[in-house]
């Protein structure tokens, strides 16, 4: 039996934008994906207040935790399928379709505007980077000092997490700090897959190829 899995990766730059022939980006946002399903109904409250906080001057919309009964110009799309940079494109279309509804293994993509979210989580097209500042911090430590690994590890415990591969780099890992010792306390195994100076800018590409293969060998 496999154990329960879960990759966390870090979110990029690059995204398809909208109303292109092949993007497949849609009005309509589908709540049945959204990661608030599998936390706690406290701690989905408190992802989505934050949510709202990152995203003050972007159009409303239920993927970061704001209604309107008005039409809006906003379009989804899913995340594995927004995201376009280096580690994505080395992700087999078969391997994401692997994931999907997957019981035992699951993706979570660490982000500078939704905290943290799924991988076939509706996104809209954003350009929030850990770098950019929100009440005088830079969002990799707003989102540490609000607690995003506490709702991370609440994902964790609630999905039975048995095992965490770890791909992030250095801004994204500082964004759910503590995560790593928090995780090693609970005696669950950590996998740290670490790309330093000697990947140079191709160290993404092979993130996406390590992560990649460890969905193609995980049991189906």
């Amino acid at each position: 039996m496999a154990e329960r899995t879960l990759i966390l990766v870090p979110c990029c730059l690059r995204k398809k934008p909208d109303d292109t022939d092949d993007t497949g980006d849609t009005p309509d946002y589908d709540r049945r994906f959204c990661i608030t399903n599998y936390l706690s109904e406290g701690m989905a409250k408190k992802l989505m207040e934050l949510r709202r906080l990152v995203a003050r001057n972007l159009e409303a919309g239920p993927d970061i935790g704001s209604e309107t009964l008005q039409a809006t110009q906003v379009r989804y799309m899913r995340a594995y399928e927004r995201y376009c940079g280096q580690l994505y494109s080395k992700i087999s279309r078969e391997s994401w379709e692997k994931l999907n509804g997957h019981p035992d293994l699951s993706l979570i993509i660490v982000s500078a505007l939704y905290g943290i979210l799924r991988h076939d989580e509706f996104i809209r097209n954003y350009d929030r980077q850990m770098k950019d500042k929100i009440e005088g911090r830079q969002l990799k430590t707003w989102w540490r000092n609000k607690g995003l690994c506490d709702i991370l590890l609440d994902y964790v415990k609630r999905n039975k997490i048995e095992v965490v591969h770890d791909f992030l780099s250095e801004d994204y890992s500082e964004a759910i700090k503590p995560f790593q010792s928090k995780i090693k306390e609970l005696g669950l195994r950590y996998e740290y897959h670490k790309f330093g100076s000697e990947f140079g800018s191709g160290s993404n590409c092979y993130r996406g190829e390590e992560v990649n293969e460890l969905i193609q060998t995980f049991p189906s």
